[in-house]
């Protein structure tokens, strides 16, 4: 399956982190590309709870409730991420794939500082496109990983002047381009 769209950035500091955009309900949603490891139908979901694609199992969880969003439910846009790291996996529905979008470090802001709860625990900080912003979903959360210090240090990519086909060795799904303004709202 290929993703709908993909949005190249001009880099003025070399470094970026590439996400995979999505939307849960009214909000976007920005998990980092790097541990995305597929993403399939809804009916891939077992009666076990589980997804089982190219012989690993994903525990299904419910990312909308974790992150307190109203999902508009099951549409023909429904699809479920395949997230994983070493050997801890999970996979969630999202209510739409926007792509995969590389955004430049230095436009990654951290959340406000009236945000002082468990949203810190859940969301690294979030990026604006022109009247859009993406909710930046804190990867290590999501899978039940120990917090780190500075994850986003973790998936910033380092990205040469090359063509991407000949030196991009990160995620590899299809991918398309990505309007600007596209990216969704936070409700």
């Amino acid at each position: 399956m290929g993703l709908r769209r993909s949005q190249a950035v001009t880099l003025i500091s070399g470094e970026a982190v590439r996400f995979l955009v999505t939307l849960i309900g009214r909000s976007s949603i920005a998990l980092p590309a790097q541990w995305v490891r597929g993403i399939v139908m809804p009916t891939a979901v077992g009666r076990d709870g589980l997804v089982t694609w190219a012989n690993v199992s994903y525990e299904h969880s419910d990312l909308a409730g974790r992150l307190k969003l109203a999902s508009h439910g099951r549409s023909a846009e429904t699809r479920v991420v395949l997230y994983g790291h070493d050997r801890q996996g999970r996979s969630f529905a999202v209510d739409k794939v926007w792509g995969l979008v590389d955004v430049e470090r230095s436009l990654i802001h951290p959340l406000p500082a009236h945000f002082r709860g468990a949203e810190r625990d859940r969301l690294l900080g979030f990026f604006a496109n022109h009247d859009s912003v993406a909710l930046i979903a804190n990867p290590f959360w999501v899978l039940d990983l120990p917090n780190r210090k500075q994850a986003l240090d973790v998936f910033a990519l380092r990205l040469s002047e090359h063509r991407p086909e000949e030196t991009d060795v990160r995620l590899q799904l299809p991918v398309a381009m990505l309007d600007a303004v596209s990216i969704g709202q936070v409700g």
